[in-house]
């Protein structure tokens, strides 16, 4: 927290009371990480674990000097105390010669920068605490493992010897330990203004109180605006984004959404949207895929965090403003949704006509997936691939700018600024992140049947919303263009 923003270090150490509540989608990430911190403790088995928890430190730190002198041959989560920093290391292997190796477990695929600060600060502190570190290691996930039977985590992780790369960080973390030291002493909470390290390298907690003087569609939200010019227009004073001065150095598309804000007057291209619907072919089939993305592979033949869907919604219109009909699978999450949910997509879409999709790439190649999964379905799925289009394009490539998108063309966006009465508020899911976090749930046998039931109702919900959305966006376009048309 310190290396990120020292006012960071200074809220979590005295307002605490800031943080908010953890969101269910943050409690799924902690769940997952530990799930996988479990698995890597079998790669050294005979350890033991300390298992007091955070209220309870003295007694952790106690256990783990009896396991130090006794005879464990690893501990996990070794609790020490040095120079006022307290650390809790993943793995602590002993060796035959008296010395320990000091192993880090990431749920990442890959040695980060930060991870390496993450685990030089642990090697200071054990060594200080009178442990001989022998070698370090950082333990990450194989991406290129494939799930076949029970996973073994010799296959699962990979590991990397970072004893150097510690080593040599170690005289910049004490004399960054000194600063956080003096931030710490004060009564007074850091002034330092928000920036791109509010959310890098991790998303800061306390947010939600140092941005509270931001404004609503503020210089923060302009489409690809860098960092530095974010500053420049900070340090003249100026958040909201209707107030940069019109000599302000902004990219074609910017000064753009920079217009709209100020007339408050929608941009319109009809003849660029005339010629996205022009490719449309019908009958037109608007395809919405949810998935799951787990770190632990669920199901053969899968790899760490792949997407696996497990629901679909399609509503198809014969022509122009026809009344949709809506097919939609859900899967009942006791095996591997995906040989079902390929059968439901050839049985249902039709040999002619587009799929739309709103942002298709993330459709597209999960059909792609699917057809390299399963052989069977793979000539009828490959066919869809060329018959995809992306309704987000003609907001995406400015053809159709409305100021209450404020800069952006997601479809949470553009829904309710064109089709006021449909809206995802107030649904139990609203959102990808809310679908994934139910059918989690689902899996994981803890639910009633009535909240199994009731769980499966609010995803069909969701889903098919997304698709009708779509159904709405492009009878919305097809009215732009009629009406032009007619005028």
């Amino acid at each position: 927290m310190g290396l990120q923003c020292q006012k960071r270090l200074w809220l979590y150490n005295f307002r605490k009371d800031l943080i908010p509540p953890i969101d269910p989608s943050q409690q799924q990430i902690f769940d997952q990480g530990h799930a996988i911190g479990e698995l890597a403790r079998n790669y050294f088995p005979g350890g033991v674990l300390v298992d007091a928890d955070y209220k309870h430190i003295p007694d952790a730190v106690k256990h783990t000097a009896e396991l130090v002198t006794g005879k464990a041959k690893g501990i996990y989560e070794g609790t020490f105390i040095y120079d006022n920093v307290l650390v809790r290391a993943d793995i602590l292997k002993r060796n035959s010669d008296g010395t320990w190796d000091l192993i880090e477990v990431k749920g990442s695929t890959e040695v980060k920068d930060e991870h390496l600060y993450d685990v030089a600060i642990q090697r200071h502190v054990i060594e200080g605490a009178g442990i001989k570190i022998r070698k370090v290691e950082l333990m990450h996930i194989d991406n290129t493992f494939v799930k076949e039977g029970e996973i073994d985590p010799k296959d699962f992780f990979k590991r990397q010897d970072i004893t150097k790369e510690t080593e040599e960080l170690i005289p910049e973390i004490k004399e960054h330990l000194k600063d956080f030291v003096k931030t710490l002493s004060s009564s007074k909470e850091p002034k330092i203004e928000i920036g791109q390290h509010c959310s890098s390298p991790y998303q800061c907690d306390f947010c939600g109180h140092c941005w509270k003087h931001v404004p609503e569609y503020s210089i923060y939200d302009v489409p690809r605006l860098s960092w530095d010019k974010k500053e420049a227009l900070r340090e003249m004073g100026i958040l909201k984004f209707r107030d940069v001065p019109e000599d302000f150095d902004l990219n074609d598309g910017q000064r753009l959404y920079w217009q709209v804000e100020r007339t408050g007057q929608t941009v319109l291209d009809k003849a660029r949207i005339q010629e996205f619907l022009g490719r449309l072919e019908y009958p037109i089939c608007h395809i919405d895929f949810e998935t799951i993305m787990p770190g632990l592979p669920l199901y053969d033949g899968t790899h760490p965090y792949q997407q696996i869907p497990f629901q679909v919604s399609l509503h198809i219109q014969d022509k122009p403003g026809a009344k949709p009909k809506h097919f939609e699978f859900l899967a009942d999450g006791k095996a591997d949704p995906r040989p079902a949910l390929a059968q439901f997509l050839v049985s249902n879409i039709g040999p002619k006509g587009t799929l739309l999709a709103y942002n298709a790439s993330f459709e597209a190649k999960r059909i792609e997936e699917l057809a390299e999964a399963f052989p069977k379905h793979k000539k009828a799925l490959l066919a869809l691939l060329p018959r995809i289009e992306d309704l987000m394009k003609p907001f995406q490539q400015r053809a159709y700018i409305h100021p209450k998108f404020q800069g952006r063309y997601s479809i949470k966006n553009v829904l309710p600024a064109l089709i006021p009465d449909m809206t995802y508020k107030g649904m139990a899911v609203a959102n990808g992140g809310d679908a994934q976090i139910a059918y989690l749930n689902i899996l994981s046998g803890k639910l009633p049947p009535d909240a199994v039931a009731k769980t499966r109702k609010d995803l069909i919900a969701y889903c098919g919303q997304d698709t009708l959305a779509m159904v709405k966006i492009l009878d919305h376009l097809n009215d732009i263009v009629l009406w032009s048309a007619n005028k």
